[in-house]
């Protein structure tokens, strides 16, 4: 017993302290009790993982030197998701800390109790980790860009704990949320109270230099935010990140087109020992600099010996690209483009860079009007980017008319060619297909050699990984959908194979009535396959190369409507979104041309009017006119031609027929049969369009039946169903004529009361006229989406303008 009498002794002296140790209690040992197990065991635990979510910032996120870097990497749109796991695993540990040792409990009074002691006891938290506590689930949150959140915990921390160190910090914190949510104003209400604080200490004025350098950049104020830039490189005692801070400084000169002070700051970054891709990408910059102002043969000659150097391999689009800037400075547009091209085929691992290229080059081609061209390289860097990406809606809108005309293009070329070989005689193209398979059967028995020798070519494979963000890069990077490049790349690609589909069953097929081999398994048994094309899609059987052919005469005539359709969409394309009226003139007497009586002929003729107008072409201008005037003389195209007022004089005619209409459906409703009569006479004089003239001469029967007898009444209706057997109010007269034939209709008074005279003859253009006189604009414009829309610009003919701009944004 008394070799145990020890052990238990301790153990009651442990229990006693524990107890001691209580929250509850507010005494010397519980609160150093609970400060050291905050310190080394939770918030340290917490603080690793929240250092472990910045490492895998630092190391995932790769910087985009095409453009101004982010002052804090944290900022990428991506960086949430990365971290989250992280990030959560810190705010359930600090707020772990808090409820179990924060002491709020006052220490026991004192007889003596000195000034230091009332100040001691005044306080509302004893345990100074608890505000840390607070302040790292603050971070995390923002972290995980849950701004708002992170806002209440740093100002919480102002509030609770005015006296404590973390509420300068949180200041801080507070700054930098504001200005990720652009709420710019109440930023600028903090670094206001930061500035009027005395006590903010000097070890932070670095991070505020940052954070104040950030808002000023997020409001593209670079010239202020170089100043806080400087002071804060001046504070930064590591050379990372003093060199990422120079680098972003420099960017600034840049934009702010201050070349000089832009190459000092430039050549300032590769002092300072950084990374070899900042070093690279500053040394590449200084050079451009350079030769705007200097030099450029030489600078040349440096970025050709850079090329050379087998160390810069994997850089050479971004040299390519500064040699087609030099290029493109002194007007060599061939050599520009040449190089930009050159930047776009050797960037396999750069996305960033390979879509500046492709965007570069493609804006050339289409101030060149080579249409094909630039949208191929468009389509390279919508692959890549998102819509964070500079002017993404308008090239988004760029790139989408470019594939609808190159589209139109490829159709008539297409169809052209598959003509062209189903006229060729047989034995010809027998042997043109027999050709083709050869010349297939020989370029896969040279891949397949080249798989066996292992010398298949890696630098597509590459391309694609580094496209989808699956380079070696990017390991670290996070789940395939936590990438908006990823995500991007997948939508766009889907969509240029399959097009826009509707989420269905056979959502692979827009017409059902066609499947390919591949997609015969996704048939059900039970399927009609008689109903079904089979596509061959092996080129090395004949089937594949005669399967479009238009052999027959009804192909030949669809293959017709297809290049008709082509010509008319590409004229009006041209002339509509690219204001390229030759190009739009072309198309259409090419349209016309070939196919003289086309469906399209008198918009045709009216479009090449407008246009050699616009060209200043006034004789075939009149040619097209007169055409019109001579061949379509009752069309609205042509009265518009012989009177220019002819549109506003046709809705006045419209308004008027419409009140007229009106005042006879009262009349109609009301038993006024005589009035109704002599209305719509008058509205069939003015010649109303198609949908009126059954309604209006439906009322007239009724009306003139009411002033007869039954015999004659239903001989009216009689009439009026065989000329109108499709019309709205048919069914409404077929019903009448049954109520007469069977003489269950003794006073017309009863058409009324039996619900005969009800809105299927009601006007729907008025109805809708009348629905929109309460929107916002009065009823002045028409909601039907239908209906083809015309927008007017009003501007002074003294403003500086971009019609181009104003189209696209």
């Amino acid at each position: 017993m008394k070799r145990y009498l020890p052990y238990t002794t301790g153990l009651f002296l442990l229990i006693a302290l524990f107890q001691g140790c209580s929250t509850e209690k507010n005494t010397f040992a519980s609160r150093t009790y609970h400060k050291v197990t905050s310190k080394y065991n939770i918030y340290f635990n917490a603080n690793e993982s929240f250092k472990a979510g910045q490492k895998r910032i630092e190391t995932s996120i790769e910087d985009n030197f095409t453009r101004i870097l982010p002052v804090y990497p944290e900022s990428d749109p991506s960086a949430a998701n990365l971290v989250k796991s992280d990030m959560d695993n810190t705010i359930l540990r600090a707020s772990k800390l808090i409820e179990i040792h924060s002491i709020t409990e006052k220490p026991k009074r004192r007889k003596r109790r000195t000034r230091r002691y009332q100040e001691f006891a005044s306080q509302e938290e004893f345990n100074k980790w608890i505000d840390d506590s607070y302040l790292l689930i603050g971070k995390a949150y923002f972290y995980q860009h849950n701004f708002l959140t992170a806002i209440d915990n740093f100002s919480y921390i102002q509030r609770k704990y005015w006296d404590g160190d973390a509420r300068h910090e949180a200041q801080i914190w507070q700054l930098r949320s504001y200005s990720e949510l652009g709420r710019f104003a109440e930023a600028a209400e903090v670094m206001q109270a930061i500035q009027n604080n005395r006590e903010f200490p000097r070890k932070l004025e670095r991070d505020l230099a940052v954070a104040t350098a950030d808002y000023h950049i997020k409001q593209k104020d670079y010239a202020e935010a170089i100043k806080f830039l400087d002071i804060a490189i001046d504070k930064t005692f590591w050379k990372k990140q003093k060199a990422r801070l120079q680098y972003i400084a420099a960017q600034l000169y840049q934009e702010l087109d201050q070349p000089a002070q832009a190459a000092e700051a430039f050549q300032k970054v590769t002092r300072m020992n950084p990374d070899y891709r900042m070093a690279f990408n500053a040394k590449i910059n200084a050079a451009g600099v350079f030769s705007e102002h200097g030099d450029a043969e030489k600078t040349k000659k440096e970025l050709q010996k850079m090329l050379r150097d087998k160390k810069n391999r994997e850089f050479r689009d971004q040299i390519y690209y500064a040699l087609g800037n030099i290029y493109s400075r002194e007007g060599n547009r061939n050599a520009a483009i040449e190089n930009y091209r050159n930047s776009v085929a050797s960037s396999y691992n750069n996305q960033f860079q390979r879509a500046q290229s492709s965007i570069t080059v493609a804006d050339i081609y289409f101030d060149i009007q080579n249409y094909r061209e630039a949208q191929a390289y468009y389509d390279s860097a919508m692959i890549i980017i998102d819509n964070t990406y500079p002017n993404y809606d308008k090239l988004s809108i760029q790139y989408q008319s470019l594939s609808n005309l190159v589209d139109n293009i490829l159709t008539v070329e297409r169809e052209d060619s598959l003509q062209h070989i189903a006229l060729m005689p047989d034995a010809e193209r027998e042997a043109l297909i027999a050709r083709l398979m050869r010349e297939e059967q020989e370029k896969q028995r040279d891949l397949e050699s080249l798989a066996m020798q292992g010398r298949t070519d890696q630098g597509y494979y590459r391309s694609n990984r580094y496209r989808m963000g699956m380079g070696a890069d990017q390991q670290g990077a996070g789940w395939y959908f936590y990438n908006p490049q990823t995500i991007a790349y997948g939508q766009v690609t889907f969509q240029q194979r399959w097009g826009q589909r509707k989420l269905e069953d056979n959502w692979r097929r827009s017409n059902k009535s066609t499947v390919s081999m591949d997609d015969i398994a996704f048939f059900d048994e039970t399927a009609d396959s008689s109903q079904m094309i089979i596509r061959v899609e092996d080129p090395l059987q004949k089937e594949f190369y005669i399967q479009d052919l238009p052999l027959t005469d009804s192909l030949m005539a669809i293959s017709h409507d297809k290049i008709r359709d082509a010509l008319y969409n590409a004229g009006k394309l041209y002339k509509s979104e690219f204001l390229n009226y030759k190009r739009s003139a072309e198309a259409f007497e090419e349209l016309l041309r070939r196919y003289p009586n086309n469906i399209y002929q008198l918009s045709a003729f009216f479009d090449l009017y407008d246009l050699y107008e616009l060209l200043g072409d006034k004789q075939k201008s009149a040619h097209y006119r007169n055409l019109i005037i001579s061949k379509f003389p009752a069309s609205k195209y042509a009265q518009y031609l012989q009177n220019p007022n002819f549109f506003v004089e046709m809705q006045a005619k419209t308004d008027s027929l419409n009140q007229l209409y009106e005042e006879a459906f009262r009349s109609y409703r009301s038993g006024k049969y005589r009035n109704v009569i002599t209305l719509s006479q008058a509205m069939k004089k003015m010649e109303p369009d198609s949908l009126m003239v059954p309604k209006i001469e439906f009322m007239e029967a009724v009306a003139q039946g009411t002033q007869t007898n039954m015999t004659d009444f239903e001989n009216q209706l009689k009439e009026y169903i065989k000329t109108w057997p499709k019309a709205e109010p048919t069914p409404l007269a077929n019903e009448i004529l049954t109520l007469v034939q069977d003489s269950a209709l003794v006073d017309y008074q009863k058409l009324i009361d039996m619900g005969y005279i009800n809105e299927e003859i009601q006007n729907e253009e008025l109805l809708m006229a009348q629905r929109m006189e309460n929107d916002e604009f009065g009823g002045k414009f028409s909601y039907e989406e239908d209906l083809l829309h015309y927008f007017v610009i009003a501007y002074p003919l003294n403003a500086a303008v971009n019609l181009n701009r104003l189209k696209f944004d």
